[in-house]
């Protein structure tokens, strides 16, 4: 029979304080053996020793959000319970003790983590300590460098935040998010909440501005705005956005166009969001899709001094100044994804691609021109500009009708760059029943195709694995792929193009079913 380990002193010490602690008998607690006892303390739910151990904590910084993660993982913890809330909400209890002292200097506790950050401090035990704190203390460094953050609160609460429908409270998650919220709010003073990424997915515009009361909005590093809201919702929420003044990068959808058709009442409120936008001086990232108040405004939000990394505008009406601005804006001069999706280009000159490709060539390393109604002359028009791009890795002109002779000369070119690594590119015409482009190809016409595209992808990339890609409309997402493989043979998959963005919601195809990838 194996023979039980005996617990050590510490192990002992720690079963007495969870039993029956006293608040001063933390004072005196080895340093080593707190995390691990504060672990114990939360995740068995003992509230009365948490307030007390919050009080006591001898580090600088709480990373508590890694141990809310184990404690649901653990207990599998899914509903929404005020049972479950009980341990949170005990800290929380002992913050207010400490803030009650109103003397900052009494008490080591500086920053409360809520990040699924740091989990090494609980998993590994106090070897990792000095880990966490020195990464907090470069975090605190960099926040106190920046502008608006000069003055220093009596607690610093890092979280990341997700607004969204489902619930009164309009937050998602456990309802931790909900308390936290309504502490914080209570206490801007003395806590400042620091959200370094806000997702809002609320169809309440109104909500969501009560909500980011709390939160210190000059902290938001990433904002993701997926809600239908009117236009009046989105022009005060754009209105609260000008005090994200270290934003970096911006996502957001939806204000369709189909949703909105009075061209007059658009260009108004384009004119009112231009203005706000315009005031991100800081953005690295502009990501949007599905709205009406791009169109003649484009130049005006992208503004910044400071220059884009990544440009993504998807089924968004552009006028063709909108892009040719683009070309002589400075920001463009550092870019290194540009996409372009499911807008039509069709009455475009054909200067103006070539012309944004040539500002962005230097840097550019993923190119997406997909669903543009990119003809053949278009797309034959920016070779030449398309040959500049070294660093370019991955090419997609998915979506567009080009015949075999033209998407010849576009692998010839985009195959000879060093760099590239991944090419999406549409079957052509040829491919279909009278050159009816429709969702599958023809399957007596296509192997008539792939005997004259085989020898030109060995020859120019034998190792790189090419996708050529059957057309989908709006309405189906799901696409046929023909990747040449290394072996000279060529495969053939069914799958979601759109399987890990937006447009792919609950697609269903005949034969594949629904798909669940988004």
């Amino acid at each position: 029979m194996e023979t039980q380990r005996a617990p050590t002193v510490e192990e002992l010490l720690g079963q007495r304080l969870l039993r029956n602690v006293a608040p001063n008998m933390l004072d005196d607690l080895p340093l080593l053996i707190s995390p691990e006892l504060f672990k114990e303390a939360f995740t068995g739910g003992h509230v009365e020793v948490l307030k007390a151990m919050v009080q006591a904590w001898p580090f600088p910084c709480l990373p508590l959000g890694a141990l809310m993660k184990m404690r649901r993982l653990e207990t599998s913890h899914t509903e929404l319970g005020e049972e479950n809330l009980q341990p949170f909400k005990a800290v929380l209890a002992g913050l207010d003790a400490l803030l009650a002292l109103k003397d900052p200097s009494r008490w080591q506790l500086k920053v409360l983590d809520l990040r699924d950050v740091h989990g090494d401090f609980w998993s590994r035990g106090p070897g990792a300590v000095t880990d966490t704190l020195e990464a907090e203390a470069g975090e605190k460094k960099a926040g106190e460098a920046e502008p608006g953050m000069e003055a220093q609160p009596a607690l610093r609460v890092l979280a990341h935040l997700c607004l969204e429908a489902p619930g009164a409270s309009g937050v998602q998650g456990d309802g931790s998010q909900g308390c936290l919220l309504e502490w914080a709010g209570k206490r801007t003073a003395a806590v400042h909440l620091c959200c370094e990424k806000v997702t809002i997915e609320s169809s309440n515009a109104r909500t969501v501005l009560r909500l980011l009361c709390a939160v210190q909005l000059d902290s938001v590093r990433e904002l993701v705005v997926h809600s239908s809201w009117n236009r009046d919702g989105t022009r005060e929420f754009f209105r609260e956005l000008t005090k994200m003044t270290n934003l970096q990068t911006f996502h957001f959808s939806s204000l369709s166009p189909r949703r909105f058709p009075s061209h007059s009442k658009n260009k108004r409120y384009s004119r009112l969001y231009a203005t706000h936008l315009a005031q991100l001086q800081g953005l690295r990232e502009f990501h949007v899709d599905d709205v009406f108040f791009l169109r003649g405004r484009l130049h005006k939000i992208l503004r910044s001094a400071t220059p884009l990394e990544s440009l993504s505008l998807s089924s968004s009406p552009l006028r063709e100044g909108d892009l040719l601005h683009l070309t002589f804006n400075p920001t463009m001069s550092q870019l290194k994804h540009l996409l372009l999706r499911k807008f039509s280009m069709k009455l475009f000159s054909r200067e103006v691609l070539p012309l944004l490709l040539e500002q962005a060539a230097g840097t550019l390393e993923t190119l997406a021109l997909e669903h543009c109604e990119l003809t053949n002359a278009k797309l034959l028009a920016i070779l030449p500009a398309l040959s500049l791009c070294s660093r370019l890795q991955t090419f997609s002109c998915y979506g567009n009708h080009i015949s075999l002779g033209v998407l010849q000369k576009l692998l010839r070119v985009t195959l000879g760059l060093s760099q590239i690594t991944q090419g999406l590119y549409p079957a052509p015409r040829e491919s279909y029943e009278a050159k009816c482009v429709s969702q599958f190809v023809c399957p007596e016409q296509f192997p008539w195709v792939r005997e004259r595209l085989t020898p030109l992808l060995k020859d120019i990339r034998p190792s790189l694995r090419v996708r050529i890609c059957t057309y989908s409309c709006d309405s189906c997402t799901m696409c046929q792929f023909y990747s040449l493989e290394p072996t000279g043979s060529w495969e053939i998959t069914q799958e979601c193009r759109y399987g890990t963005r937006l447009q792919c919601q609950n697609c269903v195809h005949p034969e594949l079913g629904t798909c669940n990838q988004s």
